[in-house]
């Protein structure tokens, strides 16, 4: 019996993940045994007395994957479950930025991942965003999100989130 299509999409969506740290040269920490809200984190690598070292300045990701959106007006328009919504609206400023990573997967789920001699091929591409504002009261509602297009998440946006993060932290320009 396979796994469901919804650990399917999962598994898909830690694929991008683990190549977009890979090619950033960044650590991944997750994912977590137990799922509280956040599903992992992107770590500087750092050199300390002549070796490497994950530096402390972490950033946390929620990843979602979906056949469900679609872009309107520049925007990828998507329903985000209200409790993801709140687990990164109710973070602080005194607390590591939490995003989400939405990995938007083509209908056909003949085209997610395909194989040639020549190459692997993951569709689509993910797309990063944190929000600020009020907490949903509704907990089993969605929130209708949209994330502008330029918010692709590539090896440059992720060191750059990153940079953004370890400067918020810091209180220094990047």
């Amino acid at each position: 019996m396979p796994i469901t299509v919804e650990h399917t999409k999962e598994n898909l969506c830690a694929a991008h993940v683990y190549a977009l740290s890979a090619m950033a040269g960044v650590a991944l920490r997750g994912a977590h045994v137990h799922d509280y809200g956040v599903d992992g984190s992107f770590s500087p690598v750092v050199e300390r007395e002549g070796r490497r070292a994950v530096s402390g300045f972490p950033l946390d990701f929620q990843a979602k994957s979906t056949v469900k959106w679609e872009i309107v007006d520049g925007h990828v328009i998507y329903d985000l479950e209200s409790k993801t919504y709140n687990d990164i609206v109710l973070r602080t400023e005194a607390e590591t930025t939490l995003i989400l990573i939405l990995l938007c997967l083509p209908r056909d789920s003949e085209q997610w991942h395909t194989v040639a001699p020549d190459c692997t091929t993951l569709r689509n591409c993910c797309y990063w965003h944190f929000f600020d504002g009020e907490k949903l009261d509704n907990e089993r509602s969605t929130k209708r999100i949209k994330i502008p297009v330029p918010q692709l998440l590539t090896p440059t946006s992720l060191l750059d989130l990153m940079a953004f993060e370890r400067s918020r932290r810091t209180g220094q320009a990047a």
